[in-house]
């Protein structure tokens, strides 16, 4: 099909054939005219087949035509970041796009003005339960990544606001956007919708298994590989000696940087190069520098790179863009970075297929996963074909790679909504939203779910009641005869977005603060909810943790844990070890002694520190309700776990551009207040450690009228290096990427 023949406004045609679109892929052809009817579509397809065409081109006619508004929905941060791009493609017809994925005690009422919403599930879910007015605009859904609705912390979510949207107006066009799924007529009787499936794709991908010098395909070719000793190395050398680009996926996060040092002075022959002081600050860390991003660093200078969750959301983004140009060509990775991120490669290696699990050894992980690894493989415009490759460790692996992963369809999708862990934050929500008002009501809407059409239920009335009981005892909701209201406590939690059995743990230690409370007691108790991570104590932790364990004993403000109980009792000392990163962090322990001191990446300590500060946020607002007076201990707390600091920085670090070691500079150096930026010599503000000249003006002119308004709280580190990445690629100032590439984003996938 010819873009000229889609039925749209003519203007988006012309946009598209600007961008070096003129001929749609057969499976965009197939999926197109459903989408563009305003019928609900279930598109599967391959990675790097067009989904994201099938989802673009109906959401701006929506937008153009209809006059309504769109609402897409994405599993992650990063995709939200990269659909709002392509989007923007559009703007010149007027199309207004934002994002939103942040605050989640938030109705976001900005998002009234814009056309299309791009957000992820948990966003759109606490909207709704806000009651943001836009969303009764919405005429077009588009899920993207739907299959992921099989993934237990996301799926429910998603499931649950797909169900909610449909339920709210039954006009609503849905687009679901998948990978390709043995079950996706499953998924399309839920929906109501048509199916449009294809397993094309416009570059060849071959899986296939490496054993004994060859890689043999699921096309039975087979293809030698030099021989050294070392088969992993082996198979990168032979793609980048290509031309081509490599990605390995591990199971561990010590193996991505184990892999990517051990390779990197082989690679310094390929893709060695110098960095800039900009680049070098972004891997190693602008201000404070740890050991894992000089690591990462020395790995880029060579043309290697890892890419794991310890790393902040700054590296993890210098990675991505610098393998997107070809500055990197091989990134060692776990698995995470396969979740549909546009980042393909020439050849994928799959190093292993079992992962350690707690309480299970090493098990087995998901065709589906394995799948999504593989379908990274390909790059459209750039590869001639892509190659999988699982690597067999003997005859008999080799055996079971082929036959249970390469030769294997990909599980079939099941909900993980029926488990009451996960059901009471979603049956809190629905009540609070007034989408059920009785039992009978929650259980009929979850007739209505992906669950409910896809099993018999058994049991969920009695699950149903067992959650009911609960938010009831806790006084989160009150029965009335058969009905069942919100109350206070219960509308407060469900707006905060917060586990209510985190709620309960939080009220029940707020009762217990008083001015004696240690700040550790209160963050211990944070960190004791269900909605933080906690992290496992290791052989070097357990001195320091049984320390505090015996000063504070009588102090905590949780229930003590049962020493006689292994399992509760290490679930305590790994609640306990965030609690004790988080009062390093606010007594500005250096990142990097952190990292060292408790075996963890900078990554860990940023998502802990993010995670703290929204349940801080969230026991203040509980104190509120159940002992105002607690506050004074827990305000202050949340505004140094936010920024990292002692109290006496917390003048300079509202500052922008400033972060806890530029404060502690400044501190250090007379500098303590707004008025003693003003007051200070430009010349020395800017010769101070890590200031500078463009800083030193941006402090002056900061202090100079902020007397006149009030200042919003600055954005986190992801927030503002995410904004400042679009403004820089909106702006055209992309180094190093042709126009060929932008081209082909917003076609391929």
């Amino acid at each position: 099909m010819n873009v000229a023949d889609i039925d749209v406004d003519k203007r988006v045609r012309d946009i598209l054939i600007k961008e070096g679109i003129a001929e749609l892929y057969p499976s965009q052809a197939e999926a197109m005219p459903i989408a563009i009817s305003g019928r609900n579509l279930i598109a599967a397809m391959p990675t790097a087949s067009g989904k994201s065409l099938v989802g673009y081109i109906p959401a701006v006619d929506t937008v153009l035509r209809k006059k309504g508004k769109v609402l897409y929905i994405v599993p992650l941060k990063a995709l939200a970041s990269e659909k709002k791009d392509d989007l923007d493609k559009f703007s010149e017809l007027g199309v207004k796009v934002m994002m939103s994925t942040g605050d989640l005690d938030s109705d976001d009422g900005r998002l009234s003005d814009s056309d299309i919403i791009v957000a992820t599930s948990e966003k759109v879910d606490s909207m709704m339960r806000h009651g943001s007015k836009w969303i009764d605009e919405v005429r077009l859904v588009i899920a993207d990544e739907i299959h992921l609705i099989h993934d237990p912390g996301r799926g429910p979510t998603l499931e649950v606001i797909l169900t909610k949207l449909m339920l709210k107006n039954r006009d609503t066009q849905f687009i679901a956007l998948s990978a390709t799924i043995s079950n996706a007529v499953d998924l399309a009787q839920w929906l109501s919708a048509e199916l449009a499936i294809s397993d094309w794709r416009p570059t060849l991908l071959k899986e296939g298994v490496y054993y004994n010098g060859e890689i043999t395909f699921d096309d039975f070719s087979s293809l030698e590989v030099p021989q050294s000793k070392d088969n992993i190395w082996d198979m990168i050398e032979q793609v980048v000696k290509e031309g081509g680009q490599c990605m390995v996926f591990v199971n561990t996060r010590r193996s991505t940087e184990s892999l990517a040092v051990k390779y990197s002075e082989k690679m310094k022959a390929f893709a060695g190069r110098e960095l800039s002081e900009k680049e070098i600050d972004a891997l190693e860390g602008d201000a404070e520098t740890t050991s894992v991003g000089k690591k990462l660093s020395a790995c880029v200078k060579c043309g290697m790179a890892f890419h794991n969750a310890g790393l902040t959301y700054k590296q993890r983004k210098y990675v991505e863009d610098n393998f997107r140009n070809g500055s990197i060509k091989c990134i060692v990775a776990t698995p995470t970075l396969a979740a549909g991120i546009n980042l393909p490669a020439r050849r994928v290696i799959v190093r292993d297929t079992y992962r350690f699990e707690s309480n299970a050894g090493n098990v087995p992980i998901s065709v589906m996963e394995v799948k999504q690894m593989c379908g990274r493989a390909g790059r459209p415009g750039y590869d001639p074909y892509g190659e999988a490759v699982l690597v067999g460790k003997s005859y008999n692996d080799y055996e079971h790679l082929m036959e249970d992963y390469v030769m294997h369809d990909t599980e079939r999708l099941t909900s993980k909504l029926g488990n009451e862990a996960v059901l009471r934050n979603h049956i809190l929500g629905l009540i609070a939203t007034g989408d059920a008002y009785s039992e009978d009501g929650i259980v009929g809407f979850m007739h209505r779910t992906f669950f409910g059409n896809t099993s018999q239920m058994y049991g969920i009335e009695s699950v149903v009641e067992s959650v009911v009981d609960f938010l009831e005892k806790e006084g989160m909701i009150k029965r009335e005869g058969s009905l069942l209201r919100i109350l206070p406590f219960g509308k407060r939690i469900s707006d905060l977005y917060i586990d209510p059995k985190s709620a309960v743990i939080l009220r029940d230690a707020v009762k217990k603060i008083d001015e004696s409370t240690a700040d550790l007691m209160i963050l211990h108790a944070a960190a004791s909810t269900p909605d933080v991570l906690g992290l496992f104590p290791k052989k070097g932790d357990l001195d320091r943790l049984s320390g505090l364990e015996i000063e504070y004993e009588g102090d905590f403000l949780t229930e003590p844990a049962d020493e006689d109980d292994e399992f509760m009792h290490e679930n305590f000392l790994s609640d306990l070890k965030v609690a004790v990163l988080i009062d390093d962090w606010i007594n500005e322990v250096s990142e990097e002694d952190i990292t060292i001191s408790m075996g963890i990446g900078p990554g860990d300590i940023r998502s802990r520190v993010d995670m703290c500060d929204w349940l801080l946020y969230s026991m203040n607002e509980v104190a509120y309700i159940f002992k105002p007076e607690a506050t004074r201990k827990i305000k202050p707390l949340l505004t140094r776990v936010r920024y990292g600091v002692k109290g006496e920085l917390l003048g300079l670090v509202s500052f922008r551009g400033v972060g806890r070691v530029r404060a502690r500079t400044l501190y250090d150096s007379g500098i303590c207040s707004r008025s003693d930026v003003i007051s200070a010599d430009f010349e020395s503000l800017s010769k101070m450690p890590k200031i500078g000249p463009a800083l030193a003006k941006s402090l002056k002119a900061q202090a100079g009228g902020a007397s006149e308004k009030i200042e919003p709280p600055p954005m986190s580190e992801e927030e503002e290096y995410m904004l400042e990445k679009m403004a820089e690629e909106y702006s055209g100032e992309r180094s190093g990427q042709p126009d060929a590439q932008k081209q082909s984003r917003i076609l391929d996938y």
